[in-house]
């Protein structure tokens, strides 16, 4: 029974968010937001924690009027997230992919139709970025978490489809496609913050230790391709830009220095990318570092 009242429910979601203007879709995203922040407060502590992390290592405060308002507009921005997962694929490839600015993009499309391994992070939005590349005439294999319950899993596969700019495998069976995609040239997507099996590589991140999973840098090194980090984040209502970084490391010749090497290097562009907009980076709302109080790893 709560299958097909969840997709109801979906459904009806999708419907309301597509029909609103924009300003009025936007303006609920945000009072959400701030309801979430208001009643929700163990996540509340945690989302607190994290951005201290984060603004004491990039020299912001980490008290005060400034930094409670930097929390609040966290929730925030997280509730427009999930809006926009709603509203945007209602949008042609065309009209979504122009509401993406992106630097540099003559030297990145030149090289993502040569094959690379994309990390992101879970940051602002890179859904649009993915239209973006669609209409640039490029599609990105990205594996995917099959999340319970299923029918949120479907709903959210079917907004990320092919023809947007994303094709998305199953994660337990995307180690094959992904190599082969790589060795014809294409290109792979992975968000890369988040550790979810906790074997990943041990790395300082904003200064403290933590870990990152090592599938990026082993793909790149088993496949010759480069790694690049990306991100695409929100510029304003239904406003999105993307910006690349190289990963790169003087390379060994042994492979499990080189994969430790190359994703340590990839955690200093992950600050790189954060320093940008903090309360984007909605890896905040879970843990990140064992130590913190409350955190679980």
């Amino acid at each position: 029974m709560r299958g097909p009242l969840l997709r109801l429910g979906l459904r009806v979601a999708d419907t309301i968010a597509f029909a609103l203007p924009r300003s009025l879709a936007y303006a609920l995203a945000d009072l959400a937001g701030w309801a979430w922040f208001r009643l929700a407060g163990d996540r509340r502590a945690l989302v607190t924690a994290n951005l201290q992390r984060v603004c004491a290592a990039l020299g912001r405060p980490t008290r005060g009027p400034a930094f409670r308002q930097l929390v609040r507009r966290a929730f925030r921005d997280h509730a427009r997230y999930y809006l926009e997962i709603l509203r945007l694929p209602h949008f042609s490839v065309e009209r979504l992919g122009n509401t993406v600015g992106a630097d540099d993009w003559d030297h990145w499309q030149a090289v993502f139709r040569s094959g690379a391994v994309v990390a992101t992070l879970h940051f602002g939005n890179f859904e649009p970025y993915g239209t973006f590349l669609a209409l640039n005439g490029l599609t990105a294999l990205v594996p995917v978490e099959e999340i319970e319950p299923r029918a949120l899993f479907e709903f959210m596969v079917a907004r990320r489809g092919t023809g947007r700019g994303v094709e998305m495998v199953p994660l337990s069976k995307a180690r094959r496609p992904m190599i082969e995609a790589l060795r014809r040239g294409g290109l792979v997507g992975m968000a890369a913050d988040r550790d979810l099996q906790g074997d990943g590589q041990p790395v300082a991140l904003f200064g403290h230790p933590t870990t990152l999973p090592i599938g990026p840098a082993t793909l790149a090194l088993m496949t010759g391709r480069p790694l690049v980090a990306a991100v695409c984040w929100r510029t304003g209502q239904e406003r999105f830009h993307g910006r690349g970084w190289p990963v790169e490391v003087e390379l060994s010749g042994d492979r499990r220095a080189d994969v430790a090497a190359l994703t340590d290097a990839l955690a200093r562009r992950f600050e790189e990318a954060v320093a940008i907009a903090p309360e984007q980076w909605w890896a905040i709302f879970q843990p990140i570092w064992a130590d913190l109080p409350g955190a679980r790893p």
